[in-house]
């Protein structure tokens, strides 16, 4: 821990938040002195048996408790040993609270949870709660203040001078609102779809709306033509994996499932792993900091993975003021006053500032938080999202792990409503099966930008039916996956569209699988971390195409690097460098022909129509050409990376650009931050099954796995996973940065099921016994 804190760490922690090296040094020192002891622990607490929490080599905890509140109970409190700084920041990140710790670079976020209404929502939900779902949530909160009681917090609290209120069940419904937002909120989409009206035509702009790889779908047989050109909404540039085989398929006569969920890389990472064992749960896998609820896991009968699915559950709607008064919006035939609230939020080392919300029966007016498309002031924008609503979101997410077969499962997420998962499943009896999981709403027609307050074909007319959402079992084929790609072909019988991802992890996983009808486990962790792009080999063929004729002996060297190239992210290669800086300036080149300057980051992840125009000699776009444009974005390439990188394009090496370098939130990037992981180079990029980002410059390991997991049923009572960091988020723990070695060579650890097997695994024990007074 010493070597963590030295002088120019005590600068990086603590330049901007106005604290000086003196009290980072207190607050190192007493934080040192609470984490000095060590190993097994006994404590007691409001708990009617005695809760056992048995931590594995890799600091996963396996909870024992005779009864579910108590193993709840056990739950927070293990996950508060582990992660309490970043489930407080969470907390504050949802409820609009993260300036008054960290300052006003915080303040825009705080400036849009509150006007989303997080709070609000969350105060309501939580009263709303069913009683048994409430009585675990309120069980797992008593369990994170208990650990709060116990006073051994982490170092954050004493750099930043505060402590920790006690979390409520308000509080862990708000922090699960908090990640439903950033996974289904995304209304800057909504605004960057609005931006295809700059577009000259529908043929463009039906490009534009169409990600790339379009045709590659889920389940390609729930419809007549998958290949159909139709838009599908704004690509979100994002995505996750997730795959499980037919015993068929596995050579062993038992499925094997996978998945690895892909997010922007944090410090604390994304998920934490921990197992359940009492009389209704017997599972283990991951789930969020600050919920109960286990996303990833098996139970030793079935195993089950996410990805994100981007159907739409939110619209924004074009406000009518009254032209005679301000505070009037129409409403159908008549005109309603604004609804109107100021709060207050509190900045470190700053003034507080004001905050009026105001709201239309739709819901928030949200203009603050996307880019104005015009120069001048639009109309009120106003917010609708499923996820304002009644969600019984935590009682699916805690009945997903007690399942017991496809049935089961099903009937655990017809509660599922937001965010929009893919689901995939296996069972130990053979099957397999893909739901899709979420509450979709219908609306009057079809459309991806703004919608119309006062029409009625952009009303909501209810939600597509559970039964109606797509699903499948035991496919054909032997296999289900999902990569975030669009889910089923344009003429489906239910409108699903939205947000979705770029389909080359899809079209790679299905060209695998073609190619190789059999995959052990080890044929299939190989594979998760594959690094061969779909992208690069569809592409470079129309990108060596259309630079061919040009003599620059700068746009040769970019011939030269792709023409020989095997489409893989390898860290000695230069071509995935060279790639990937010639399409981020292709796509500002294409965009840059009819969209203002400042639009052009915001559409940026917009790649359908520049793709589009490399492939298809049909498409009049550029006075230019698109040929002689193409050449001139090459060389513009080259010159980029001459400047960044050297004269040298062997020394362009892929190794040099893309590094894993994640900054814990106090830590201060001119100096590399005391907490920080990395950095250390990765392979893969952003659109490889090995997703480690790196699509925008300067093309660092941005965004990516977060997890990995791989459960093969030929051995029921243990699987495989890995994180990309740790399982502690307290700086100076042993499991704060263990795993991250491991993440990079692509191994794994194992997380036994078995009581025998677990207690050979542990290293550490905390008993919590009943405390006298009970």
């Amino acid at each position: 821990m010493a070597a963590l804190c030295g002088a120019v760490a005590v600068e990086a922690i603590c330049g901007g938040l106005g604290l000086s090296a003196a009290d980072f040094a207190a607050a190192r020192d007493a934080f040192l002195s609470r984490r000095a002891a060590s190993g097994d622990r006994d404590l007691g607490a409001a708990v009617a048996g005695v809760v056992e929490i048995k931590r594995d080599g890799a600091g996963v905890p396996h909870i024992y408790a005779g009864s579910t509140k108590d193993l709840f109970f056990g739950l927070g409190f293990a996950m508060a040993e582990d992660r309490l700084w970043q489930m407080d920041r969470l907390r504050r990140r949802a409820l609009g609270r993260q300036a008054e710790i960290l300052g006003p670079g915080f303040v825009a976020s705080d400036i849009a949870h509150l006007t989303v209404g997080i709070d609000r929502i969350a105060e309501a939900d939580a009263a709303a709660m069913d009683g048994p779902t409430r009585e675990i949530v309120a069980v797992f909160a008593a369990g994170i203040n208990r650990f709060i009681e116990a006073g051994k917090l982490p170092i954050e609290f004493e750099i930043l001078d505060y402590a920790p209120e006690p979390f409520t069940v308000r509080d862990i419904v708000a922090i699960g609102r908090g990640i439903w937002w950033s996974l289904n909120g995304r209304i800057d989409r909504i605004a960057a779809a609005e931006c295809a009206r700059f577009l000259p035509d529908e043929a463009l702009r039906t490009l534009y709306l169409t990600p790339e790889a379009s045709e590659n779908v889920v389940l390609p047989w729930l419809g007549a033509d998958a290949a159909a050109l139709r838009p599908t909404g704004t690509d979100d540039a994002t995505g996750s994996n997730n795959w499980a085989l037919a015993p068929r398929r596995t050579g062993t006569g038992y499925p094997i499932l996978c998945g690895d969920p892909h997010q922007p890389f944090w410090v604390p990472s994304s998920w934490y792993e921990f197992a359940l064992h009492g009389p209704e749960d017997d599972a283990a896998g991951a789930g969020h900091p600050g919920l109960p609820g286990m996303w990833w896991g098996s139970n030793g009968t079935i195993a089950w993975g996410i990805t994100n699915n981007a159907a739409s559950t939110r619209d924004l709607y074009r406000e009518e003021v009254d032209p005679d008064d301000p505070e009037r919006y129409r409403d159908g035939a008549g005109w309603r006053t604004f609804d109107a609230r100021t709060v207050t939020i509190p900045v470190r080392g700053e003034a507080a500032r004001a905050l009026t919300i105001r709201a239309t029966v739709r819901g928030p007016v949200v203009n603050a938080l996307v880019p104005p498309l015009a120069e001048e002031p639009g109309p009120p924008l106003s917010l609708r999202w499923v996820g304002a609503e009644h969600l019984d979101d935590m009682r699916a997410a805690i009945a997903v792990s007690r399942a017991k077969d496809w049935q089961g499962f099903r009937a655990a997420l017809r509660d599922w409503a937001v965010a929009v998962f893919n689901f995939v499943y296996a069972d130990r009896g053979g099957n397999i099966g893909y739901q899709m999981a979420g509450r979709l709403p219908v609306r009057g027609r079809i459309t991806y930008g703004y919608r119309e307050a006062n029409e009625a074909a952009d009303r909501w007319l209810g939600y597509v039916p559970f039964e109606e959402l797509p699903h499948t079992f035991n496919p054909a084929r032997g296999y289900v996956a999902s990569a975030n790609q669009r889910i089923v072909p344009a003429d489906y019988r239910q409108p699903i569209y939205g947000a979705y991802s770029q389909g080359h992890r899809g079209v790679r996983i299905d060209e695998q699988f073609a190619r190789q009808p059999v995959m052990d486990r080890d044929d299939n962790i190989r594979f998760q971390n594959d690094v061969k792009s779909s992208r690069a080999e569809r592409m470079c063929p129309h990108i060596l195409r259309r630079i061919a004729a040009s003599a620059d002996p700068d746009v040769a060297i970019v011939r030269a690097a792709l023409e020989g190239w095997d489409f893989r992210y390898d860290l000695a290669s230069a071509a995935p460098t060279i790639f990937e800086t010639f399409l981020a300036i292709w796509q500002r080149t294409v965009l840059s022909e009819h969209l203002p300057a400042r639009l052009l980051d915001l559409a940026s992840q917009q790649t359908g129509l520049a793709m589009s125009l490399l492939e298809d000699d049909g498409l009049g776009y550029f006075p230019a050409g698109t040929s002689a444009m193409a050449s001139a974005a090459a060389k513009q390439a080259v010159a980029r990376l001459r400047e960044r990188l050297g004269d040298d394009p062997a020394a362009w090496r892929w190794e040099r650009v893309h590094t894993a370098h994640w900054r814990h939130p106090l830590s201060n990037a001119a100096t590399g931050g005391a907490f920080d992981i990395g950095p250390a180079p990765v392979d893969g990029g952003s659109h490889t099954v090995r997703n480690t980002g790196g699509e925008l410059p300067p093309h660092g390991a941005n965004a990516g796995t977060e997890y990995r997991l791989v459960v093969d049923f030929a051995a029921p009572d243990k699987f495989l996973a890995v994180q990309n960091i740790g399982n502690s988020g307290v700086p100076g723990s042993k499991h704060y940065k263990d795993q991250f070695t491991p993440w990079l060579k692509g191994e794994y650890h194992t997380i036994p099921l078995a009581r025998e097997a677990v207690n050979a695994a542990c290293t550490v024990t905390t008993r919590i016994a009943p405390a006298p007074d009970r």
